[in-house]
């Protein structure tokens, strides 16, 4: 597993494994999920697993746009409750 990729990595190489096989699972039950959530799921931050990529040993789904990130939240709900209104 040692490349040139993680040769100054804090994990060893019994972590990133396991970071890269939950990344991969993780990916097969959800096609179609974003990359914060793989983050999540794998327990390390994007910059790992943009490393994995570039190392062609994970395809990672392409960034939300801002358009994207945008409507995922409900704006007038969360407004609406910080301003004292009923949820």
């Amino acid at each position: 597993m040692k490349n040139e990729y993680f040769q100054r990595s804090r994990y060893t190489e019994e972590e990133l494994e396991t970071f890269l096989n939950r990344a991969v699972e993780y990916l097969e039950k959800n096609p179609n999920t974003n990359r914060k959530k793989v983050c999540d799921y794998a327990g390390v931050g994007i910059s790992v697993l943009e490393r994995f990529e570039k190392a062609g040993k994970l395809t990672l789904p392409k960034p939300l746009s801002h358009k994207q990130r945008r409507t995922t939240t409900q704006w007038a709900t969360t407004l609406g409750e910080l301003s004292g209104g009923r949820s």
